[in-house]
C-alpha cells in the first residue's frame, strides 16, 4: 500500500507541475444509504416528487400509469449493476431516472438518442419502454460500455439518418452532445418528432459547457429577451479566448418551434447527485401551449 500511495504522490507531483492532478473516480452511489427505513424514506420522497411532477405537468400527454416510487425502486437496483455510475461524461443517476419515467410514461413508438456515449441514455430509455423503436447515434461508438438489447446502435450524425419510412405516433429525440440546440430543435420538428428533451441548458450568464462556442444557442437562450441583435457573448476557457454573436431573428424563429417547455425537477436533495436537470419541449403542433405562453412560463 505504501508502495502504491508513493507512486501516487509522485506522479501527482510531476502531474502538478503541468497543471494537472490525479483524482480518484467517483461513482454515483460509492456511498450510499443501506438501513431500511431510511433507504425507504428516500425512494418515497423521490417518488412523491416524481409523481407530482408528472401528474401536472402539461408538456406531454401520458400514456401509461404506473407506480412511479415502485419503479423508482426497480431503476435504482438495475442502475447499480451498469457501468454507469462514473461520475465522468454522461447522465448521472437523476437524469437517467427521469428518462426511464418519461418513456415508460409516454411509451412512444420511436425514440432516438443522439449522443450515445457509454451508452447510459439510450439504456434509461429503453428500461421505460421496451417495445419503443430506439435509435441511438454517435459519431464515435468506441467508448459505448453496454449495449441494451432493444437498442439499435448508428455510427454516424442523426440528422442524415431517414426517418420518413419509420412509422410513428408518439415520438422522442434525446439531445446529449455538444452541439447547437436550436439546430437540433429544428432537425427535431422538420422531422415530425413530438417531443425533444435537452441537456446542458445553461442560462446565459452560466458559463459552462459552451464548448467554444459550438454547443450554442442553448433552448435557454431562445426564449431569452434580454439577448439582442449583434451583442457578443465573450468567455475564456483555458486560457483561448471565444465569442458568440447573438442572432435575434434566428433565435425567434426557433423559438415559434416550442409548444410548451419545462425543466424536469431536480432530484439533488434526496440524492446528494448534482447534474442539471434536462430541458424537456413539446415541439409545436403537438403541445397545448402557444410559444408565448411558453416563453411566459420560462420567464417565471
Amino acid at each position: 500500500m505504501s508502495i502504491k500511495r508513493n507512486l501516487g504522490r509522485s506522479i501527482n507531483k510531476f502531474l502538478h507541475s503541468l497543471g494537472f492532478q490525479l483524482t480518484k473516480i467517483d461513482q454515483d452511489f460509492d456511498a450510499r444509504l443501506t438501513s431500511p427505513k431510511h433507504l425507504d424514506r428516500m425512494f418515497r420522497t423521490i417518488g412523491e416528487t416524481a409523481s407530482n411532477y408528472l401528474s401536472s405537468q402539461t408538456v406531454f400527454k401520458i400514456n401509461n400509469h404506473f407506480d412511479v416510487e415502485k419503479e423508482v425502486r426497480r431503476f435504482y437496483e438495475a442502475y447499480l449493476d451498469t457501468p454507469f455510475r462514473a461520475a465522468v461524461g454522461g447522465g448521472r443517476f437523476g437524469n437517467l431516472l427521469w428518462l426511464d419515467l418519461i418513456a415508460k410514461s409516454i411509451q412512444p413508438d420511436v425514440i432516438v438518442d443522439s449522443g450515445t456515449h457509454m451508452g447510459g441514455s439510450a439504456w434509461a430509455l429503453s428500461q421505460g419502454a421496451p417495445d419503443a423503436r430506439i435509435f441511438s447515434f454517435d459519431i464515435d461508438l468506441t467508448r459505448l460500455a453496454l449495449k441494451a438489447e432493444n437498442v439499435q446502435y448508428v455510427e454516424q450524425d442523426w440528422a442524415s439518418f431517414d426517418f420518413d419510412k419509420i412509422p410513428r405516433q408518439t415520438s422522442i429525440c434525446l439531445f446529449d452532445e455538444m452541439l447547437d440546440h436550436g439546430k437540433r430543435l429544428s432537425e427535431a420538428a422538420a422531422r415530425k418528432f413530438q417531443l425533444a428533451i435537452f441537456s446542458d441548458d445553461f442560462a446565459v450568464f452560466d458559463f459552462r459547457m459552451l464548448h467554444g462556442g459550438r454547443a450554442l444557442p442553448k433552448i435557454s437562450y431562445l426564449l431569452d429577451k434580454s439577448l439582442e441583435d449583434g451583442e457578443v457573448i465573450e468567455w475564456v476557457a483555458q486560457g483561448t479566448k471565444y465569442s458568440w454573436k447573438v442572432d435575434r431573428a434566428r433565435l425567434d424563429q426557433l423559438a415559434t418551434l416550442i409548444g410548451a417547455i419545462d425543466r424536469l425537477p431536480n432530484l439533488v436533495a434526496p440524492l446528494g447527485i448534482e447534474q442539471l436537470p434536462y430541458r424537456i419541449i413539446a415541439i409545436n403542433n403537438f403541445a397545448p401551449q402557444s410559444v408565448d405562453q411558453a416563453a411566459a412560463a420560462f420567464a417565471q
